[in-house]
């Protein structure tokens, strides 16, 4: 008895809970909505790119967590918009082989996200890396988790 409580107890804990799949694909779809959203050829700067990219790296983390049996609530209320702590959890969750600068990018992008920055304009990042790249780096990622979470074809737009 004591056992099935120490189970019951750490999925609780951990936010584990069967796969979410269909909103896990919901998320995917909405984080190449705004990838695609960032990178337009009216703006390669990186400056009004930065609030769009940073949802996409988020929900793109956040659907690959969702299929590994995180909970929506539990997301929110642990990792919200802390882009480096979602980035550390896909990962010990077992997302691997991410691209080069995601952690970069998660590390500027963050902080300016999460305290709101980003959504009012009020502050214009200095990327480290540069937009080709940062646009190359987030589809990296949402092709990633498109393949680990198998929704190939049911993705697009």
């Amino acid at each position: 008895m004591l056992g099935h409580r120490h189970v019951s107890l750490s999925k609780r804990r951990g936010g584990r809970r069967p796969p979410d799949h269909r909103l896990a694909a919901a998320f995917l779809r909405n984080a190449r909505t705004f990838h695609a959203m960032a990178w337009t050829k009216h703006d390669r700067s990186g400056g009004r790119s930065a609030y769009p990219s940073a949802i996409a790296i988020e929900l793109g983390l956040k659907a690959y967590l969702l299929h590994r049996g995180f909970s929506d609530d539990w997301n929110r209320i642990h990792l919200r918009h802390d882009l480096k702590k979602v980035l550390r959890c896909a990962r010990l969750a077992g997302l691997r082989d991410l691209p080069v600068g995601l952690a970069d990018l998660a590390a500027v992008l963050g902080p300016l996200y999460a305290s709101g920055n980003l959504r009012s304009g009020l502050v214009e990042p200095v990327l480290p890396i540069s937009p080709e790249v940062a646009d190359r780096v987030i589809s990296g990622l949402l092709d990633l988790v498109e393949a680990a979470i198998g929704v190939e074809g049911q993705v697009g737009p």
